[in-house]
């Protein structure tokens, strides 16, 4: 809080002494902030001004920085040498020499900081009479608004989106250089105009919109668009809204624009290779599989006849069986572009006993591998809400690479096991050699697989390495999650976790132990 005191006002200086009363005070008591009368007196080596204190009262000692009762009858330089420095002394030098007042910003040190003072000085017979005023938390207000209002300039000046301010009459009275960049003028081409002066009435009209429209209402809106920024020729993500006094009254409109042209260019790109992408499935799911549906209708038709020759046979059982390859290779390419970029598989879930299609996927691959047998092992509930021909791809890939990497004569373990009432588990289980460490980080990865232990030789038919890649993405289209774990004491087993009731989410495919 401010106070306002006064050092004299009038002052008998030949007998010394000085009124310590402030005139025109209510009841004419005595002043309780500051009175003190000074006079001039001269050093007797070279002549120097100093001033002696006729009349002090406590709150002037208090604000000059001494003890009661110590300043009266001694020089001001003595009691309060920071009059020096502060710019209190020479105020007063000037104001003898010149016979004229004069108000002078004064300060000094305290245990507390810094004290402002607010000096009037007036001449006054053979000195000077003072009139002070504590501005110590006036100067530390302004200071912390200074610092706000260096703070705010500096984050607007470095600021990349363009953020400017109108008046009522929508003339720019605030930019940042983002602001001119964007209209490419300087900024005394852009204060005081409006965006039908800069850009013409027509390209302006949509920007005039906006800004009516949230002048009218009074809240803060979002746009985006040409008409939203400084400029026409690039798109703009702009938010607006009033600027208000503390009365409440509108006396202008701020903007913040963000440039997102190139998110617009991209979102247009992502949009058309969407459109590539749709017809690229299309040629690989009904082109190329509509085709091969036929050659193995006709292989079938002919395989069926019994009095097809035995050469004949050979020949169209050799066709069927690449036709059949072929439409296995098209479909994990349909599955992979679908995955990598369709949005993931489809899916069609309903009820289905996990159990069943394990028995159906056994059977099936079971009589290729006579030198393998198959456990299956159930325990607990294996119903759930899933996709029945996506679970039997998964199943068929790793099964087929179990039976595929056991030793002769071993077996492999097809294990259900019922979390809880809302996960199952799948764990297909072969001994053999560990994968190796090295290509762990890499096998759900696409074109990449499991590969044949050392001495054997590759496949005679070698897929594309999509298999466990689409494995992983069909389990976390469930919502689920896919382990693998690989030792040489207790061989390869991959695991699948899968949530009851499908959901959209799931953790991450391909973690390994």
């Amino acid at each position: 809080m401010a106070h306002n005191g006064s050092i004299g006002g009038h002052a008998d200086m030949s007998s010394g002494r000085g009124i310590n009363r402030c005139q025109g005070t209510e009841g004419d008591e005595p002043l309780s902030e500051a009175v003190v009368v000074l006079r001039s007196v001269r050093s007797a080596v070279g002549g120097i001004v100093d001033f002696e204190c006729v009349s002090a009262n406590v709150q002037a000692e208090r604000w000059l920085g001494g003890e009661e009762g110590s300043l009266v009858h001694n020089r001001l330089l003595e009691e309060a040498p920071w009059a020096w420095d502060g710019g209190l002394f020479s105020a007063c030098v000037r104001v003898v020499t010149r016979r004229a007042p004069e108000i002078a910003r004064v300060s000094r040190q305290s245990p507390m900081g810094t004290v402002w003072l607010l000096a009037r000085v007036s001449p006054c017979d053979d000195g000077v009479v003072l009139f002070l005023e504590d501005l110590t938390e006036r100067m530390a207000a302004e200071e912390a608004l200074r610092r706000d209002h260096d703070l705010l300039h500096a984050v607007i000046e470095s600021a990349t989106d363009a953020i400017y301010v109108k008046d009522v009459s929508g003339r720019y009275i605030l930019i940042n250089p983002a602001t001119a960049s964007a209209f490419h003028r300087a900024p005394r081409e852009i204060l005081g105009r409006t965006d039908a002066e800069l850009l013409g009435a027509d390209r302006a009209a949509p920007t005039l919109a906006h800004d009516r429209e949230v002048m009218s209402s009074g809240h803060t809106a979002t746009y985006e668009g040409a008409e939203g920024g400084p400029g026409t020729d690039r798109i703009w993500h702009t938010t607006k809204g009033v600027l208000r006094r503390g009365d409440g009254t509108v006396y202008g409109l701020f903007a913040i624009c963000r440039d997102v042209t190139a998110r617009r260019r991209q979102e247009l790109e992502r949009e058309e290779e969407a459109r590539f992408q749709e017809r690229f499935i299309g040629v690989l799911g009904h082109d190329l599989g509509n085709p091969l549906a036929a050659v193995r209708l006709s292989s079938a038709a002919l395989l069926a006849r019994d009095t097809l020759p035995p050469e004949v046979r050979r020949v169209v059982a050799r066709i069927d069986g690449s036709a059949e390859r072929m439409a296995r290779l098209v479909k994990q390419l349909l599955d992979f572009t679908r995955a990598r970029m369709a949005g993931g598989i489809p899916l069609r879930p309903h009820e289905v006993c996990m159990e069943d299609v394990c028995r159906r996927i056994i059977s099936e691959l079971e009589p290729a591998h006579p030198e393998c047998c198959v456990r299956l092992e159930v325990d607990g509930e294996s119903r759930g809400i899933w996709d029945e021909e996506r679970l039997g791809q998964v199943l068929s890939n790793l099964l087929g690479n179990a039976l595929q990497h056991s030793p002769e004569g071993s077996s492999v373990r097809v294990r259900l096991a019922a979390k809880d009432s809302l996960f199952q588990r799948v764990e297909v289980h072969n001994g053999g050699p560990p994968i190796p460490e090295s290509l762990r980080p890499r096998l759900f990865s696409p074109f990449h697989g499991v590969p044949p232990e050392p001495g054997q030789p590759k496949p005679k038919h070698q897929g594309l390495g999509l298999g466990l890649y689409i494995v992983s993405q069909i389990v976390t289209a469930h919502g689920g999650w896919l382990d693998v774990a690989s030792s040489a004491d207790t061989g390869t087993c991959f695991s699948v976790t899968l949530p009851r009731v499908t959901r959209p989410l799931g953790g991450p495919p391909g973690k390994t132990a």
